[in-house]
């Protein structure tokens, strides 16, 4: 039976998690992410924050955090976690949480089991999936012309342009200009040119040791063209080169593109995430 430990601030929470956390980074990125910027400053969050972790046998099972006015994050959980997660929530919010996000089978006995200790409904927010994919992937037509180069700042009204387009397309808002334009600032943007710009990829993530794609976009005129696959492949090889040893494609699991642009690459399921709302 895991044991749910609280630890006073985020400073504490990542002497005891950040190891473990940082041993699957991409998966974890989010909860480093929050914990990392709330150890820096955490002046700006209301409060109570909340940071625990679960151990079972003195060996670390997953992690549970929030940073009000946020949600509640959460890594992959036991089943026996769940109830004792939600007593303690219960007890320490009186108040809405908000919902939960983490990965979707944790993410959905949680929300099942704060609606039915505290009333309500849940409600699915968004859903990504997470994938790997294979060093060795190629375009899938070996001619294809073109190169992949990082976006710099002549790019910028381009990125917000395909940026705003790909939020529409992909039904997704965060994925919009202004995320691009910051992608590109931080050197994380890329664009295919046969020519012209045909595709932009942009990375979530990026650690020493791996990189997660969240954004490929092909403006309509070139779809269906193999633009995405190309430059996909053409950044798998950027990053073998790089000595980077983890690849990571975020995906909505709804869209068909993204599935066969996966399938194209050999990519391999690694998780789902979920992101719900409480009400």
């Amino acid at each position: 039976m895991p044991m749910l430990y609280r630890h006073d601030d985020a400073r504490a929470f990542l002497e005891r998690a950040e190891d473990w956390l940082q041993a699957r980074e991409i998966e974890h990125a989010v909860v480093l992410q929050s914990a990392r910027q709330a150890r820096a400053n955490d002046g700006h969050y209301e409060r109570p924050i909340y940071w625990a972790t679960f151990e079972d046998g003195g060996q670390l099972v997953g992690c549970a955090y929030r940073t009000p006015p946020f949600k509640v994050g959460v890594t992959a959980l036991p089943q026996t976690a769940i109830a004792p997660l939600v007593a303690d929530l219960a007890a320490t919010y009186a108040g809405p949480i908000g919902g939960f996000s983490g990965p979707e089978p944790t993410v959905r006995a949680l929300a099942d089991a704060w609606v039915q200790a505290r009333g309500g409904s849940w409600s699915v927010n968004t859903r990504g999936r997470l994938l790997a994919f294979s060093p060795g992937a190629r375009p899938t037509q070996a001619s294809k012309s073109g190169v992949l180069r990082l976006a710099g700042p002549g790019d910028a009204a381009l990125a917000q342009g395909w940026g705003a387009a790909a939020s529409i397309d992909s039904g997704i808002a965060a994925l919009d200009g202004s995320l691009c334009t910051h992608l590109l600032r931080a050197k994380m943007l890329y664009f295919w040119v046969d020519d012209e710009p045909r595709c932009m990829i942009g990375l979530l993530r990026e650690t020493r040791h791996s990189v997660a794609v969240g954004i490929v976009y092909t403006p309509a005129a070139f779809r269906g063209q193999g633009y995405g696959s190309a430059a996909l492949a053409a950044l798998n090889r950027l990053l073998d080169e790089r000595g980077v040893a983890n690849r990571y494609l975020w995906i909505d699991p709804s869209s068909d593109a993204a599935q066969a642009l996966a399938a194209k690459l050999g990519c391999r399921f690694v998780y789902d995430s979920l992101d719900v709302d409480c009400a």
